[in-house]
């Protein structure tokens, strides 16, 4: 990265640093492989980090440090600072993204500022992170068990536009796990009870409220539109949600995560346009890899069974963490999404991961994000479906 005079480096609020003997410090982020070592037998470098509390430009520091009889030119002051810059030990206070925010907003997510910095740099702050957060357009399809842990999460993470879609009202077998309700909401509108939640919780995040279900894909469409990142959290009707937000949201170029849980296992994959594969080639790849997956569906179909809920909140917490850690690094660009392309599993009793599907590149005959026609036998059995889909 280029460094300029007038940042002001600040050494992060996270380095844990110590002399370990005259002249040799080291420096970690309380990860040992981490960790640093430099030696200082002159006392520069010493001097240089009482000189970055984030107060001073670079320009600054090398009038101090030049008034002080230290022989340091600006090529090797910018060069020493990009190397510390380097291991993760800096931030630049001169973020104009950290002027945006209020000291009550930097008060309130002094931990998720803390927690980005072990991503920071002086070319990418954590302030610019929070912000990006902030400003994130996010859909959550279904504020149930697991749309209301995502949606108390994004809250916590400090996003403040959200939109949320839902049908269903309040019961007490929710309350077991749906933690946005409580007792005097049974029979309310979830999603009237969850506004309501939100906005003593965070008042500055807005809820985008819309009642109803998603019975096709021109529903889906609108749903998602404008969208920056969404969260399918509802699954009926089965198969068929799942297919019509995945063709929304490849059509428009929205990411989307989905999950859910049987037992005690828990799902979540995550479709990127343009980058990974979509639910359309997952199908396609399962039902050439198993000749018996069609006959599942169509029995699962025509049961009408529907698996009642065995979800505790424990478990169910587990899961929305994962797929809200999936939600900040699509977010934030902090790191590589752990499930984009891919069906990952997690079970609650080893908590052993695996992945249950790959569906990382794009399948060139599916006909969704691909070219194909959609000739397969299931694709044409859920174009008859549609035809005839009737709540069971």
């Amino acid at each position: 990265m280029i460094i300029n005079m007038a940042m002001k480096p600040m050494v992060k609020k996270t380095i844990f640093m110590r002399e370990r003997e005259k002249g040799l410090f080291r420096i970690s982020e309380l990860f040992p492989d981490r960790a640093v070592e430099i030696e200082d037998e002159d006392g520069f470098f010493q001097l240089l980090i009482q000189q970055m509390d984030g107060t001073r430009t670079i320009d600054q520091i090398l009038a101090e440090l030049q008034s002080r009889d230290t022989p340091v030119t600006d090529d090797e002051l910018l060069e020493l600072i990009g190397d510390l810059d380097a291991i993760g030990l800096l931030d630049n206070m001169a973020s104009a993204a950290y002027s945006s925010f209020s000291s009550e907003e930097l008060e309130r997510y002094k931990a998720n500022l803390n927690y980005f910095r072990s991503f920071s740099s002086l070319a990418s702050s954590p302030w610019e992170m929070q912000q990006a957060l902030k400003s994130a357009k996010i859909t959550v399809i279904g504020v149930g068990t697991l749309g209301s842990g995502v949606l108390f999460n994004l809250a916590g993470l400090g996003v403040e536009n959200v939109r949320i879609i839902d049908f269903d009202h309040v019961e007490w077998s929710n309350l077991n796990r749906q933690l946005l309700f409580n007792e005097t909401d049974i029979g309310r509108r979830k999603i009237d009870a969850a506004n309501e939640f939100i906005h003593r919780f965070h008042s500055r995040m807005v809820l985008d409220c819309i009642p109803g279900e998603i019975r096709s894909a021109d529903d889906a469409e609108k749903a998602v539109t404008d969208s920056d990142f969404v969260v399918l959290a509802a699954d009926q009707p089965h198969f068929m949600l799942e297919r019509w937000v995945n063709q929304a949201c490849v059509k428009q170029g929205i990411p989307f995560i989905g999950g859910g849980v049987n037992a005690v296992e828990g799902q979540l994959y995550t479709v990127v346009p343009g980058q990974t594969g979509c639910l359309d080639c997952n199908y396609l790849l399962r039902s050439r890899q198993d000749e018996d997956y069609l006959r599942y569906i169509q029995s699962c179909i025509t049961s009408c069974f529907k698996m009642p809920s065995t979800a505790i909140a424990p478990n169910y917490m587990l899961l929305t963490g994962m797929v809200c850690g999936e939600v900040v690094r699509m977010i934030t660009k902090t790191n590589a999404l752990q499930s984009a392309g891919k069906v990952v599993s997690i079970h609650f009793e080893t908590f052993r991961t695996e992945i249950k599907m790959d569906f990382a590149s794009p399948t060139p005959e599916c006909p969704t994000c691909g070219h194909g026609k959609g000739e397969e036998a299931i694709f044409r059995y859920f174009r008859e479906l549609e035809k005839s889909i009737t709540p069971c």
